[in-house]
């Protein structure tokens, strides 16, 4: 063979050989810049501490480890209402191990920048804890496939189990897994997680579990921290069940806050009313969308379900679609880390409710004073009593933040168009039971004549007003069904195009207490 040719093969065998040999250490290079990143996200994280941090690169594999640590505010507001076993493993450092295979073909057939597979090891007393679940299998399983160029996949993995207890608690997990494709320098990702079901027996206490969870999003960084972009979940069913309804000091407003960040639940069962003995909820979907538009933020939510069995009675199926159109951005970052900084606090509702309403007005103020636009596009929900059918809309014009401080200028700058379809019979139950929590009456002297009794006055008082309403043009019923178009604009308020006007009720009118029912609730109280 030519020499001159055998030469040429020789170089390209040594330039194959250079390159072979010297990628997997540039690529090393590279992907520990992806892991730096990374662990700068997660130092600016709510929720997470790093102790302790250190990266050995080598040529073909490195290895990453981590101690990190939940922040003693996480969780702050229900820790105490979770099993000491679960608060136990929060309080616990965790020490995170990365091994990181890097080169052309680490991870598969498909040339990439690296492979890594994350390692938790846990403290003896957690793992301990952790064992009497998952076994010997690891907790939590993590894969991170990262491309050539930087972009990437995680793939997030919590095994099922079975467990049982003595007490005859049971915790039938079917696991979740969860795939979270990311872009370089993380400015966007797409997510799919997909949980089988849960099914826990609380011994005697109860029963919870759900069914067919999905969650997808795509979230994309804008010109704010503010995280745009759309999400949808669904959950085909959900179930609560408590046995001994004198020992359920679970509240609803307490379940929403284990749920969501925004401590919204302040807001609901304001009077501390406990859940009904079930709740069973079908086919419920949630999905938002974001986006930005110059300094302003549009949203839209819909929520649903298709039939929630409350107690012993049954709704659905609901559907809302809401939207919330120029909002002022550096108000909404301003709030949410206001009301972030909140749920790390441990505050009762009452605190919490007052809170968040100081935040509103001042973190939040900008979100009244740039023109929103607030949308009610759909909301129908059906109930025993019949079908409540809402839409309309609100907007602020030119309001000031001075205008907010008496109510006649602040509705002078307000402007509502709604259309309301109420059943009689809803608004009539809805009367009677915040009427109820007004009165106390003695069982022996006969309460539950006594409580139909007020009962029936409410329904007296409820259909009176209606009819005289709808004698005057206000309102048009039709098959007990209460309809209005209700019109708020230069501080005035039209209903069913006419000028609402606050009168005086007639002399002829007959007062409270010369209703008959109502008579006989004074005398059955009276003793």
């Amino acid at each position: 063979m030519n020499k001159r040719i055998l030469t040429i093969i020789a170089a390209i065998v040594a330039v194959i050989l250079l390159v072979v040999l010297a990628l997997p250490c540039y690529l090393g290079v590279k992907t520990q810049q992806s892991m730096d990143e990374q662990r700068d996200l997660l130092a600016k994280s709510s929720f997470l501490i790093i102790d302790k941090q250190s990266y050995q690169r080598g040529w073909f594999t490195s290895t990453e480890t981590m101690q990190i640590r939940f922040k003693p505010s996480f969780f702050a507001g229900i820790q105490q209402q979770l099993p000491d076993n679960v608060r136990t493993v929060l309080q616990q450092p965790i020490t995170v191990v990365n091994h990181v295979r890097h080169g052309l073909f680490a991870g598969s057939i498909r040339p990439v920048r690296a492979h890594v597979e994350t390692e938790l090891r846990f403290t003896p007393q957690a793992q301990q804890i952790l064992a009497r679940f998952f076994g010997q299998e690891a907790p939590v399983k993590l894969e991170n496939t990262i491309n050539l160029s930087g972009s990437g996949q995680m793939h997030v993995v919590i095994p099922k189990f079975n467990y049982e207890e003595l007490s005859g608690i049971k915790i039938n997990w079917q696991g979740l897994d969860s795939t979270i494709d990311y872009a370089e320098d993380f400015n966007s990702y797409d997510s799919h997680t997909v949980s089988p079901g849960l099914d826990m027996i609380l011994s005697t206490k109860g029963r919870a579990s759900y069914q067919d969870l999905q969650f997808t999003s795509h979230t994309e960084h804008g010109k704010t921290s503010l995280a745009l972009g759309n999400s949808d979940l669904s959950i085909k069913d959900i179930t609560f069940i408590w046995n001994d309804t004198a020992d359920n000091n679970i509240r609803l407003d307490q379940l929403v806050n284990l749920v969501t960040n925004l401590q919204i639940g302040a807001f609901i069962s304001p009077a501390g009313n406990n859940m009904p003995t079930k709740i069973n909820i079908q086919n419920l979907k949630l999905s938002t969308s974001t986006k930005e538009q110059d300094q302003w933020i549009n949203s839209q939510g819909k929520f649903g379900f298709e039939r929630m069995q409350y107690g012993n009675d049954v709704y659905g199926p609901l559907d809302i679609d809401a939207a919330a159109e120029h909002l002022d951005a550096a108000s909404l970052v301003a709030i949410n880390n206001k009301i972030t900084q909140l749920s790390t606090q441990n505050l009762n509702n009452d605190q919490l409710r007052a809170a968040i309403v100081s935040a509103v007005r001042n973190e939040g103020l900008g979100l009244f004073t740039h023109d929103p636009l607030i949308k009610l596009n759909t909301f129908k929900l059906q109930m025993p009593q019949g079908l409540i059918d809402i839409h309309g809309n609100l907007g602020f014009k030119n309001l000031l933040a001075s205008d907010m401080q008496q109510l006649s200028t602040m509705l002078n700058k307000t402007e509502s168009e709604m259309d309301f379809a109420i059943p009689q019979a809803i608004m009539e139950n809805f009367a009677i039971s915040q009427a109820r929590a007004l009165f106390t009456v003695d069982a022996s002297a006969g309460g539950a004549e006594a409580l139909e009794d007020i009962d029936q006055t409410i329904r007296l008082m409820i259909d009176s007003a209606i009819k005289s309403m709808q004698a005057k043009g206000y309102i048009q019923v039709s098959n007990g069904i209460v309809k209005t178009h209700l019109k708020l604009i230069n501080g005035k308020v039209y209903l069913n195009g006419k000028m609402w006007n606050i009168e005086p009720e007639p002399e002829t009118e007959p007062d409270y207490a010369e209703l008959p029912a109502a008579s006989a609730v004074a005398a059955s109280t009276s003793h």
